[in-house]
């Protein structure tokens, strides 16, 4: 995001239109540039003028119509925009998986991270390090915490990388990155695992030949898997079939870095 970027948002960033990527964008690129704060301040401080002037009194027909719409609206929008479900979104992961007898119970660890997928998308700047550059993520991770994390490159299939964050999870740190496709979050967590923990519970699905936990809560989905040291967990709305796509380009990913 640079100094153009930013003035041609100007006013959707203001007025809260941008989507929690550009949101982030814009933030971080005004906190390194004077000269954009600037304009973001007096464009908030103008609006603010403009709202401290004296109005005529609306007519009470027209009052009525705009509390009606006002409340209206307000019952429509019970949660952020990326928190609502793709229109086209259902679980079809019916042809590419195949379902094993297990214990429907989720793990607390994977429950603790929709917790956390659901209270960062709440939060005005939910990733610390706000890119799209997936090296840029990884040395920041080693630098600040010597944690080595895989960022995989989900753009083919049009998930963007939009930043990342140190999460806690468990009394732990954990490696957190978050994605955007359209509006939908996708929370990517990888938690490091004690000896004592495991194994973690839920229904068992095979995807091209490795085994994932998959788990509904609170309207979330999720998709996890452990290699004996860390946690995988994959949270969002996208749908299974999107979410074992991911998973698997993760597992790859990971195990290339590895052999290096």
């Amino acid at each position: 995001m640079n100094c153009v970027d930013v003035r041609a948002r100007l006013h959707a960033y203001v007025d809260g239109e941008l989507t929690v990527g550009d949101t982030a964008a814009v933030a971080a690129h005004c906190v390194e540039c004077s000269r954009c704060d600037a304009l973001v301040r007096g464009e908030r401080e103008f609006r603010l003028l403009l709202r401290r002037q004296p109005r005529e009194p609306a007519p009470p027909e027209l009052r009525e119509r705009i509390v009606h719409s006002v409340r209206r609206d307000a019952r429509r929008a019970t949660a952020r925009p990326w928190l609502l479900a793709p229109a086209a979104a259902v679980a079809a992961a019916l042809v590419v998986v195949v379902v094993l007898p297990s214990s429907r119970q989720q793990s607390p660890l994977v429950a603790d991270l929709v917790d956390k997928h659901i209270a960062y998308a709440q939060i005005e700047r939910p990733a610390e390090l706000a890119t799209g550059d997936r090296a840029e993520v990884a040395e920041w991770f080693l630098q600040r915490a010597g944690m080595r994390v895989t960022v995989p490159d989900y753009s083919p299939s049009g998930i963007r990388l939009v930043g990342a964050r140190l999460a806690d999870a468990h009394e732990r740190k954990a490696a957190y990155l978050l994605y955007e496709k359209g509006r939908t979050l996708l929370s990517v967590f990888m938690v490091p695992l004690s000896d004592a923990e495991g194994p973690f519970r839920g229904r068992t699905v095979v995807f091209r030949g490795h085994e994932y936990v998959a788990h509904e809560q609170k309207g979330f989905r999720t998709v996890s898997w452990t290699d004996g040291q860390t946690l995988y967990g994959l949270v969002s709305m996208l749908d299974y079939d999107a979410l074992l796509e991911c998973a698997d380009r993760l597992r790859q990913e990971r195990l290339n870095q590895t052999r290096l």
